[in-house]
């Protein structure tokens, strides 16, 4: 399955219309937010998606339950980070901040992937011999770079792709 990583729209409606379609020209089988939506205006954009929206809070997401409620019209959840989810038989570790060595032998899991956000920054590392991919920032507010990620979860293989915006 192909997977679509998206954190950090912070409510740029022109980025999450770009990512979306996307995502949609991509056939991605699921789609993933790493947090930072912050208005339920701006997730409403998502109910455009035809496949599975798995997300986390963010930092700045502090209309939770209009998020939720929004989320639940089109059959997206949202849960509080870190969110362990099992999705095409890969668990996935889902957190909107970074995640250390420390934290993560904190939690007691080992997840075949780890999905995070916050800084902004695109990265695909690893974190304890497990892939860790920050897609960056969708909103391009603060590196001038818009940017989300495409993720083969058969191969591992990872893409980062420039929303042009």
């Amino acid at each position: 399955m192909i997977l679509g990583i998206i954190s950090d729209t912070h409510d740029h409606l022109q980025r999450i219309a770009e990512a979306i379609d996307v995502f949609r020209n991509e056939k991605v089988g699921a789609v993933v937010h790493c947090g930072d939506f912050v208005a339920p205006f701006a997730l409403k954009l998502f109910q455009r998606l035809e496949c599975p929206f798995y997300a986390v809070f963010g930092n700045n997401d502090g209309e939770r339950k209009g998020l939720l409620k929004t989320a639940a019209t089109f059959g997206g959840e949202i849960q509080k980070p870190p969110h362990l989810f099992l999705i095409d038989n890969r668990k996935i570790l889902l957190n909107h901040e970074s995640l250390t060595e420390k934290k993560l032998n904190k939690l007691g899991i080992k997840p075949d992937f780890i999905l995070t956000g916050h800084t902004h920054k695109a990265d695909f590392t690893t974190l304890n011999g497990i892939p860790l991919i920050n897609p960056g920032e969708a909103c391009g507010w603060l590196t001038s770079e818009a940017t989300i990620g495409i993720l083969d979860l058969a191969t591992g293989e990872y893409r980062k792709v420039v929303l042009n915006g």
